[in-house]
């Protein structure tokens, strides 16, 4: 019996160990961690907004993202979080610039007291002033996938962006460790050299306390899709989903045809992000479902319909 307890202590202790081992921020109207875990991110120059951004990268889908200003991010408080950062981690970051030209800060460890660190340079990664990528895989206007990789023992530093290696050097220097401030700023660049940032969003931002190896981050791309939406919307299939009129005036008729009889969850958000009507629909004769829209603001929402299997997303136009 005790020989039990035991084995229950160390999976109960090795569970835990597991789920604060990585931090997630999915920027759903907050700055918050997604379960609690970790700081708040802090506002690094003038606040961002939430905004309903198209995703034409992962299927054309529609996510409330944060929206930055040029040389405006946010910040990851490492004390307060208890120095979930150490010498190996992983940043992972879904984001996207709305222009390359130059510096672009992605990442900075040393809270803008050096030139130093991680940006985009004309589309290449750059790891000033060591290393630079062979290709210019970051557009400006799409959303990148992109990894930093730290191994403490070694020293190893990787970028990569959708997946692929770009760079690949020893951290010697110790560049990409945190300095007394204990602050990791996202794209705010330093004080040295002016307008080396650009306004963009960011979707997705993942921290671990450990190396990524590389088999993971292309699980991780592959299923970015999970990611960024919830990660049990990558296992549902994507089905149709009509909206008429489109626009609206006074009421619209969503059909749910393609969710063959399901019941379904119908949310609709506002271009805000927020949620502005959820509704259970039986829908076990598929004909979808009526609502009015005669009280409803103008302007561009988001219907977004789940069910056990199906998931489909359609913007709506309400004009009075």
């Amino acid at each position: 019996m005790k020989k039990l307890n035991l084995i229950i202590v160390l999976l109960v202790l090795a569970w835990s160990t597991n789920a604060q081992s990585v931090l997630r921020y999915e920027f759903q109207n907050t700055l918050n961690e997604k379960y609690g875990n970790g700081p708040a991110l802090t506002v690094l120059g003038n606040p961002g907004t939430y905004v309903l951004d198209t995703l034409d990268e992962i299927s054309g889908n529609t996510k409330t993202v944060y929206r930055f200003e040029n040389n405006s991010g946010f910040q990851f408080d490492n004390e307060a979080a208890g120095n979930f950062i150490g010498n190996s981690y992983t940043i992972e970051l879904y984001f996207v610039f709305d222009e390359l030209v130059s510096w672009k800060r992605v990442v900075d460890w040393k809270n803008r007291k050096t030139d130093n660190g991680a940006y985009v340079y004309y589309g290449e990664l750059n790891f000033y002033p060591y290393e630079y990528s062979d290709e210019a895989p970051v557009l400006p206007g799409e959303y990148t996938y992109y990894v930093i990789t730290r191994d403490g023992t070694t020293g190893q530093l990787i970028v990569y962006t959708d997946a692929d290696l770009e760079i690949d050097f020893i951290d010697s220097n110790s560049d990409a460790l945190l300095d007394v401030d204990q602050v990791l700023n996202f794209f705010h660049d330093d004080l040295v050299v002016p307008d080396e940032s650009s306004s963009g969003a960011v979707a997705l931002l993942n921290m671990y306390s450990y190396v990524l190896d590389s088999n993971d981050i292309v699980e991780n791309f592959e299923n970015i899709g999970g990611q960024v939406f919830a990660i049990n919307e990558i296992r549902k299939s994507a089905t149709r989903m009509t909206i008429y009129p489109n626009p609206a005036l006074d009421n619209a008729t969503i059909d749910l045809s393609g969710f063959d009889g399901q019941a379904v969850e119908v949310s609709v958000y506002n271009s805000s992000g927020m949620q502005v009507l959820r509704k259970s629909v039986n829908n076990s004769s598929g004909q979808g479902i009526q609502f009015q829209t005669e009280t409803f603001a103008e302007g561009i929402y988001l219907i977004r319909a789940e069910s056990i299997s199906h998931i489909s997303s359609q913007k709506l136009v309400i004009s009075h």
